[in-house]
């Protein structure tokens, strides 16, 4: 699992390219819970890469939160 940091990085940018502010995120989340489709998906990951500097791999497909983060996680130890 991600560390706590990172997955909250990630929630940071979650909540502010979808505008989910009072939106709750557990590592267990998925992703279509906290209200995301597929586009909004896409630009999450744009968001992402933007924020921590890395080209995440389009074959990923996380499907709750913290499998985000573990993927944004993998990224950055490369």
């Amino acid at each position: 699992m991600a560390d706590q940091k990172t997955f909250e990085r990630v929630c940071d940018v979650i909540r502010e390219t979808a505008g989910l502010d009072d939106v709750e995120m557990k590592p267990e989340s998925t992703l279509e819970e906290i209200g995301l489709d597929s586009l909004g998906t896409v630009e999450i990951l744009v968001a992402v890469e933007d924020e921590f500097g890395i080209q995440l791999d389009t074959e990923e497909n996380p499907k709750t939160v913290g499998e985000f983060a573990d993927t944004v996680e993998a990224a950055l130890e490369k």
